[in-house]
């Protein structure tokens, strides 16, 4: 048995790259996210046939991202895969991505690989599952606020981070779970989004700070079409209490530099989740 946590990680705005691109590991986005305290655990257990079973949040379902890891790295094996989530999934929190991460690392942990096995498969199970375009590659990077300059998983994209960091930040979830992957398969989705995106980058990286970070997150949002009236009203109504918020890309949530109960005074009664940002790594926490 290998047990092990990987960070989650929410992206305040992004530029998705070609989906027609062959090499997966080229493919992904560009991007500015924030990574997270709370994430995944993941849990693989050996059985005594080849079959992959795999329980999300204490659901057995069918799982295509957690599937293709397992298929990448421990081909013809049989395991448990159990994964279990400190935020939900489907509401722009990296959950996928931590998740995929989560169960890679136990894999290569059994086959006594690296860390590059790990993205690698983790990127691939992401990009091919329908998850998240670039959150793998944002949590590979060590610091709190990275920004995916070129897209792809390091060494064919690049990462690096602004020194930003959130000591603070509350999640909150006000609306149902978005599909990131039928959100981007809409053309004119995509052309708006990317052209949001390509804006935002620039204006982003001309100077990195954490109001240009809440900003320039609320322009995109707006501007690229994917921001909902909830999401609006709840990112005006805090601003208007002095408070910086912004829209988790892709998913009906906020995430804000604020204390739960600040939030709360002002949404009422959501769902929110209080966390950090984090450079930790993702690390195996227990083998029996």
């Amino acid at each position: 048995m290998v047990k092990a946590f990987c960070p989650g990680h929410i992206t305040c705005f992004f530029q998705p790259s070609d989906p027609g691109q062959a090499d997966l590991l080229r493919r992904g986005s560009r991007g500015a996210g924030i990574r997270l305290s709370l994430g995944s655990e993941a849990v693989l257990e050996e059985r005594s046939d080849d079959r992959v079973r795999v329980a999300i949040d204490g659901v057995e379902t069918s799982a295509p991202v957690t599937e293709y890891v397992m298929s990448q790295m421990l081909p013809g094996r049989g395991y448990d895969v159990i994964v279990s989530n400190g935020l939900p999934c489907g509401e722009g929190f990296g959950m996928s991505a931590s998740g995929a991460i989560a169960v890679a690392l136990c894999a290569a942990d059994i086959l006594g690989e690296g860390m590059p096995a790990v993205y690698r498969a983790a990127h691939k199970a992401d990009i091919v599952g329908g998850g998240g375009l670039g959150d793998v590659s944002a949590i590979s990077c060590p610091v709190h606020q990275p920004v995916r300059v070129d897209p792809g998983l390091p060494p064919r994209g690049r990462v690096v981070g602004t020194g930003i960091r959130f000591e603070r930040l509350t999640l909150a979830v006000l609306g149902s779970r978005m599909d990131t992957g039928k959100v981007l398969a809409d053309g004119t989705a995509f052309r708006s989004i990317s052209s949001a995106g390509e804006k935002a980058m620039g204006e982003f990286m001309r100077s990195p700070d954490k109001g240009a970070l809440f900003r320039i997150s609320n322009g995109f949002s707006a501007s690229s079409g994917v921001e909902g009236p909830e999401i609006a009203s709840a990112i005006a109504r805090l601003r208007s209490a002095g408070m910086m918020s912004a829209m988790c890309m892709l998913g009906n949530s906020i995430f804000a530099d604020a204390s739960e109960d600040e939030v709360r005074e002002v949404l009422g009664d959501v769902r929110t989740y209080a966390c950090s940002s984090t450079d930790e790594l993702p690390k195996v926490i227990r083998r029996e």
